[in-house]
């Protein structure tokens, strides 16, 4: 087959296909010229923007530097994230070099309780000490309400550093009940991995089954102790309407003869 593009045609667009190298500005003291100037005859200057992450996210709710759970506001981008930091008095956003790591992945927080603190948590997400006297930290999820969490999980408060003030982060994942779940055992605080405990949270209002969590901690309340989370009861008890229940199914009955309230198709909760 001939060739469709005329020779003539051919020379005339070699010279469009050329290109300009970008001149990288260096501030080495070496760089070309007197005083670290860098020779700019190759072509224009060259500087990197990166957009912000803009997380899907409620409405803001912070005026300061910048916004951890949308991730906006006025940090570089290409190498920081919106975290939070100490400032003495209470948490307050700040910028801080960027992660790559996810709930529940353990993490490291460097200068934890200090204006400077950061770690390794990807953006939108922060490294805690769920556990009072533990040593092993994890990313959670960043949250102003409930549905700035994935899969359907509450937002509550957790220690930004041992013994100190709190953030709002996402509970860790809620797993189904059921023929076809694979939900912990409430009734024993079993059935999750090692140092972990096994709450009944609320029910999946889409299929109507039980749902649990396997916490990092437990608490000591009972018999309509106040509660903000069912961490904050003993297991085999779940955190109602700000207070402590035991929890209850079809075989293990209320004491005394109370009604056991469904909370969902497998378990449910005990009067006070």
């Amino acid at each position: 087959m001939k060739n469709l593009w005329p020779s003539s045609l051919l020379v005339l667009l070699v010279p469009t296909l050329a290109c300009t190298k970008p001149n990288f500005v260096s501030t080495s003291p070496d760089a070309g010229g007197a005083g670290g100037v860098a020779d700019s005859a190759t072509g224009p200057e060259v500087s990197v923007t990166c957009p912000e992450p803009n997380l899907a996210c409620s409405a803001s709710g912070t005026t300061g530097t910048c916004d951890p759970v949308c991730q906006t506001g006025g940090c570089d981008w290409c190498s920081q994230k919106c975290t939070y930091a100490f400032d003495g008095v209470a948490a307050q956003p700040a910028c801080a070099s960027a992660g790559q790591k996810a709930f529940p992945d353990l993490c490291s927080a460097t200068s934890a309780g200090l204006p400077g603190q950061s770690d390794d948590c990807a953006p939108g997400s922060i490294c805690l000490l769920p556990v009072s006297g533990g040593t092993s930290w994890y990313c959670f999820n960043l949250c102003r309400i409930k549905e700035d969490c994935p899969t359907g999980v509450e937002c509550g408060e957790r220690s930004l550093f041992p013994q100190g003030v709190s953030v709002k982060v996402c509970d860790p994942f809620y797993d189904q009940c059921g023929p076809d779940g694979t939900c912990c055992k409430p009734l024993l605080g079993t059935g999750c991995a090692a140092n972990r405990f096994c709450y009944l949270v609320s029910p999946d209002l889409g299929t109507g089954h039980s749902r649990t969590v396997c916490e990092f901690n437990t608490g000591a309340g009972r018999n309509a102790s106040f509660c903000s989370s069912s961490r904050d009861c003993m297991t085999a008890n779940t955190c109602v309407n700000g207070g402590c229940r035991r929890v209850c199914n079809d075989t293990n009955l209320c004491p005394g003869g109370g009604t056991c309230t469904k909370a969902g198709g497998e378990y449910g909760y005990c009067p006070y």
